[in-house]
């Protein structure tokens, strides 16, 4: 038909790999990484358990491209769009803010289901471990771009892997609390992270 554009085979091997993770995604979000099986996954992003097998052999596999499928969407959107601010007190706090929401999301509940899974599972931990790393790294170098003075100061790293930690923190509480608490608690910790990216970006 005139009009159609179809796509290689290539697009639709991408396509399908996408979906693949995307679903993957979801299905920790909705069933957590215990009960999440190979056939759930297959099923949510449309496709055959043969197909899903053609792309990913177990169900560590696809679960590891998941979790660095999600990496790259939280540096990816933590990295566009850079805030121009009058400081780099607001400007670093503008990203602190970006990320918090980015944190606050479905994407991170998967990813915290696999952080906690990587305690007893030996085979999933050290992939946990390289894409921490690989995402403190992309927010160290944004910060260092957006924020030149702050990040070199001494303690610039300290600063941020706590601002890291704290929101992370406070995300797992939402897990067990509900979201005026974490809202609340975020509201505080987040002024205690402001006096202290104020106080590094003087020096």
């Amino acid at each position: 038909m005139a009009g159609v554009v179809r796509r290689t085979q290539a697009q639709r091997r991408a396509a399908t790999r996408t979906a693949l993770l995307d679903a993957t995604l979801e299905s920790l979000v909705e069933h957590g990484y215990a009960n999440v099986t190979a056939a759930q996954i297959a099923a949510r992003a449309g496709v055959t358990r043969g197909a899903q097998a053609h792309y990913f052999a177990t169900k560590a596999e696809l679960v590891t491209a998941a979790l660095e499928h999600a990496a790259d969407q939280i540096t990816d959107k933590f990295r566009a769009d850079p805030p121009i601010c009058d400081s780099e007190t607001k400007t670093v706090m503008a990203l602190v803010d970006r990320l918090w929401d980015l944190h606050d999301s479905p994407t991170f509940v998967a990813i915290a289901e696999l952080w906690l899974a990587s305690r007893t599972d030996a085979e999933l931990r050290p992939h946990v471990i390289r894409l921490d790393k690989r995402v403190t790294v992309a927010v160290t170098e944004i910060l260092t771009s957006a924020a030149p003075g702050m990040m070199a100061s001494p303690d610039a790293t300290a600063v941020m892997l706590t601002a890291l930690a704290v929101m992370r923190g406070v995300l797992l509480t939402s897990f067990v609390s509900s979201q005026r608490s974490v809202a609340a608690l975020w509201a505080t910790t987040r002024g205690e992270l402001e006096k202290l990216i104020a106080v590094a970006a003087d020096h």
